[in-house]
């Protein structure tokens, strides 16, 4: 994806922030954006013109309130722009392609191999991704990809573990499949993409929020203050790996009791409330140690035991913060359903050309 400079980065917020505004769904006017945004009603006109030029926000008619000119409507244009999300698993691949509200437009679901060597996995990645460009209106932004951990977003690699059954370790997914599609690919962890897909839904919401997924393993992600925390080394949220109960069950990682190990034993056994109380003790320490007020459940372990594990993780945040009656958390199931990750890769693409500048957001250059 190109460069900005300075100017197109400070442009670029002003327009991010008019859109995610207009991405509440009501037709805004000019005066309402400029109490919003806290800018005059002159630049609210020009960010407008600008967008409205790009075919992002139309007028949308007007209203009147008393004499005068009646005052005109703008909404966004969803079907502007679009992006393909796919969803990767050992075992499939599910893919959706959305528009610039992250509305799924159309899904697919193909199976794979674990064992499908890499040129081969690039190549029903790509096919499942002209498959989805087929569908819909708007300019084609480009390809998201969210999959299971370890991922470093930044070189567009999946680090995967040091076992002799992991074909894809240590490839470069982001760049073969840029070759394959020639269009821009993002790579990601899929609890990240998730939250991201939530969170572009949803504006203003989950500003302090935390995703915990459950699908071929356990994971979470974190937003704070307005941000993605990824961590030094992309692995912030890594909670399937923190112990829940010393001694425990054998993780691949090496260690005993880890909280993805002990979750998915439980529903090996059809423990649904063992799986759950493992999976609340992880949400009720992820709001103790980072101070999120809202929590998002999602994936496909979830919305099959989803009311069991909602009330467990309700329960223990009730117990567990009783002391403290000011601290409120809400906790919220996804509504996207299978799509979570998908879709979440999706809006990942549209964040990255219409979201806020991280730039402006966080500690410049040295």
């Amino acid at each position: 994806m190109k460069p900005t400079g300075p100017l197109d980065r400070m442009a670029g917020a002003h327009d991010a922030a008019v859109l995610e505004v207009a991405r509440h769904g009501e037709p805004v006017s000019r005066a309402g954006l400029a109490a919003a945004l806290q800018v005059t009603p002159q630049a609210i006109s020009k960010i407008l013109s600008r967008l409205g030029e790009r075919g992002l926000i139309e007028e949308a008619g007007s209203v009147s309130s008393g004499p005068g000119k009646p005052t005109t409507l703008y909404q966004i244009v969803p079907g502007s722009r679009r992006a393909i999300g796919l969803h990767l698993t050992r075992s499939r691949v599910h893919g959706v392609v959305a528009d610039l509200t992250g509305q799924v437009l159309e899904r697919r679901e193909v199976g794979i191999d674990r064992q499908l060597p890499v040129p081969e996995l690039i190549g029903a990645l790509a096919a499942l991704a002209r498959e989805l460009a087929e569908h819909g209106n708007g300019h084609l932004l480009g390809v998201g990809v969210g999959m299971p951990g370890p991922v470093d977003s930044v070189e567009g690699i999946y680090r995967g573990a040091p076992a002799p059954d992991d074909a894809w370790q240590g490839a470069s997914l982001r760049s073969l499949l840029l070759e394959e599609l020639g269009l821009p690919v993002l790579l990601d962890h899929d609890s990240r993409a998730a939250l991201v897909g939530e969170s572009w839904s949803q504006p203003g919401l989950l500003d302090n929020a935390a995703l915990v997924l459950a699908e071929d393993g356990l994971g979470a992600a974190l937003r704070l203050d307005g941000a993605m925390v990824r961590g030094a080394h992309s692995r912030a949220g890594e909670v399937g790996h923190t112990v829940v109960r010393m001694g425990g069950v054998p993780c691949p990682c090496g260690r005993r009791g880890c909280a993805q190990a002990e979750y998915l034993a439980a529903l090996e056994t059809s423990d649904a409330e063992r799986a759950a109380q493992v999976l609340a003790t992880v949400v009720l320490n992820l709001v103790r140690l980072v101070d999120v007020d809202r929590v998002v459940l999602g994936g496909r372990s979830i919305y099959t035991h989803h009311a069991t594990t909602m009330e467990a993780v309700r329960a223990a945040l009730e117990e567990g913060l009783r002391a403290e009656a000011r601290l409120h958390v809400e906790v919220l199931l996804s509504t996207r359903g299978i799509d979570l990750i998908a879709a979440g890769a999706a809006c990942e693409v549209l964040e990255h050309e219409y979201g806020l500048p991280t730039t402006l957001v966080g500690p410049g250059p040295g």
